[in-house]
C-alpha cells in the first residue's frame, strides 16, 4: 500500500494498492490484480491517541467494473463494527 491522502484534522491517512503482491497465495493468484491498481483508496487508518489506531478496510476498487470487491475485513473481531481498533499493549 502507499499513502494517497493525509487528513490532518483527524490524524488519518488513506491508502491505495501500489503494486501487485508478490505472494498472494492460492486464492489471491486468481484475482484480477491489474484491475485493482488505480487511485481509489482501499484502507484508512486514523490515529486516536499514541496507543490506539482505527483501521477501516474499504476493499479493492475494480476499475473495469467500477465496483468495490473484497470488502469484508478479514480481522477477527469481537464486534461487527466496520472499524478495527488496534491497541498498543
Amino acid at each position: 500500500m502507499v499513502e494517497t491522502k493525509r487528513y490532518d484534522f483527524e490524524k488519518g491517512i488513506a491508502y491505495k494498492l501500489k503494486i501487485i503482491p508478490e505472494d498472494s497465495g492460492n486464492f489471491g493468484a486468481k484475482l484480477p490484480w491489474n484491475e485493482y491498481l488505480n487511485d481509489q483508496s482501499i484502507a484508512y487508518i486514523k490515529v486516536v491517541d499514541e496507543n490506539t489506531l482505527k483501521f477501516y478496510w474499504y476493499g479493492f476498487y475494480n476499475k473495469k467494473t467500477k465496483k468495490r470487491e473484497m470488502t469484508d475485513c478479514e480481522f477477527i473481531q469481537e464486534s461487527n463494527n466496520k472499524e478495527v481498533i488496534l491497541k498498543k499493549m
